[in-house]
């Protein structure tokens, strides 16, 4: 008998904590400290213009999206930001970033956003290409200075 598939993308809760953690991590591609991502988390979940997502299979968290919404001064309408998004290895190629990007993208539409933007470091080129197959483009570029 097959197991039933169960996948769904749904808003974060105190529980997906731990979960999330590892899959920034993963991100990120170092241990991160662990009581600054808590209290940033927990600031996050409080915030009404953050929204954080996750992506469960099976009852395993194996996706996560955060948005971010702006009011900035030089836009017409508020923005949406994508701050991370983030697969966990064995569950890439499923299409789990194609769901939650489009997931975002209805969200936006819902709120009359003006527009989703994103950055995304140079030395990830699948990233880039990812992005661009879902109507990106690149537009600005994103400077940083190491304080």
């Amino acid at each position: 008998m097959k197991m039933e598939d169960k996948s769904m993308i749904k808003e974060v809760s105190l529980e997906h904590m731990n979960d999330i953690y590892q899959l920034i991590c993963v991100l990120e591609n170092t241990q991160l400290c662990r009581e600054s991502f808590e209290k940033k988390f927990l600031m996050g979940i409080n915030d009404p213009n953050v929204f954080y997502y996750v992506y469960e299979m099976n009852h395993c968290i194996v996706g996560f999206m955060s948005l971010y919404i702006h009011h900035y001064l030089h836009h017409n309408k508020a923005t949406a930001e994508i701050v991370e998004l983030v697969v966990s290895p064995e569950a890439r190629g499923q299409k789990i970033g194609d769901q939650l990007i489009r997931y975002v993208e209805d969200l936006a539409k819902k709120m009359q956003l003006e527009e989703i933007e994103l950055s995304t470091s140079t030395y990830r080129k699948r990233a880039h290409r990812f992005y661009e197959a879902h109507g990106f483009i690149m537009n600005h570029y994103n400077y940083i200075k190491k304080l």
